[in-house]
């Protein structure tokens, strides 16, 4: 019985059903004295321990796996924590699809989702299965996460070309109606152009705005001598005024400054102003990014005609 407990503690990452354990001949006494002497802990009911301190991510998985049972995928947003996203809510349970549970149940750090819809492009691992983006970001944006995080965490998926918006609304259209009315919304933001997190609250912002007028996103410009401008995120016709939110992970050395700069100066010979907007400034002074706005709107000479926008950019 010892090297098979040791064996099955070693595959699991040191986490053992009470199940497992009576099939190998403890008893509960057994499992008693040992969860006594701080050998073993008790995670949840029914799931052991046998290692010190919180699980990690990954033995977090492998928990979720094996309360889930057989068919078992994780989904949400520790499944797009496991493929390397970023701009996630801080929320440490595991979401778990599964065609066992009666129902939807939460056990502390576990979710399990009962599904008739298992995602046929699942990853699968010895220790357990994970999602795809696509499935694990649409079932994320259903589970109750503000507007914000789910707009950061689908602008990123598209943006790093981890799928596809064509992707996410295919799973947004077959599955369940719950939930999914923000996730519909953010998939409408992408589909205008809006392909990071930091554009995206920027759109909700001035989209709550009774004094900008419509702003057009990620369009192409074209000066009134015909010649291609460059890309702004954000853009508003009759005053010919740039919106930029400028995020310092991707202006971190000498070069990227020089182009930023080069772009602005560039759009400036045309006429065009160009506000630029850091994503904390974005996230923590929404008030004040919205007055600057409105402000220099109000101040700018209408029937700009120095540049025009073309077609969304969609090649971002």
């Amino acid at each position: 019985m010892g090297d098979l407990l040791r064996q099955l503690l070693a595959a699991q990452q040191g986490l053992i059903l009470r199940r497992q354990a009576l099939e190998l001949g403890l008893t509960d006494e057994a499992i008693a004295w040992r969860i006594h002497r701080g050998l073993w802990r008790r995670v949840v009911r029914g799931l052991y321990a046998t290692f010190p301190g919180p699980p990690s991510d990954r033995q977090r998985l492998v928990a979720a796996n094996l309360l889930a049972g057989e068919g078992a995928q994780i989904t949400g947003v520790a499944a797009l924590r496991w493929h390397g996203l970023r701009y996630l809510p801080d929320d440490q349970r595991v979401h778990v699809l599964t065609p066992l549970s009666p129902r939807r149940l939460t056990r502390s750090i576990v979710v399990l989702i009962r599904t008739t819809r298992p995602d046929p492009h699942a990853i699968h691992r010895p220790q357990f299965d994970v999602c795809s983006v696509a499935r694990a970001g649409a079932d994320a944006a259903r589970s109750g996460y503000s507007e914000r995080d789910v707009h950061a965490f689908l602008c990123e998926m598209v943006q790093r070309r981890r799928t596809t918006v064509d992707r996410l609304d295919a799973e947004w259209r077959a599955g369940p109606v719950g939930g999914s009315k923000l996730l519909g919304t953010v998939l409408s933001a992408l589909r205008d152009g809006v392909l990071s997190a930091p554009e995206a609250e920027l759109r909700m912002l001035t989209g709550a705005s009774l004094v900008l007028p419509e702003i057009c996103w990620n369009p192409v410009l074209v000066g009134a001598d015909g010649r291609t401008l460059p890309i702004p995120d954000g853009w508003i016709q009759d005053v010919g005024m740039a919106l930029e939110s400028d995020s310092d992970e991707f202006h971190t050395t000498v070069e990227d400054h020089r182009r930023t700069r080069d772009r602005h100066n560039l759009l400036a010979t045309y006429g065009i102003l160009t506000l630029h907007f850091s994503p904390r400034e974005i996230r923590d002074r929404p008030r004040h990014v919205l007055a600057t706005l409105e402000n220099a709107y109000l101040q700018r000479p209408h029937g700009f005609t120095g540049a025009h926008a073309g077609a969304v950019d969609s090649s971002e």
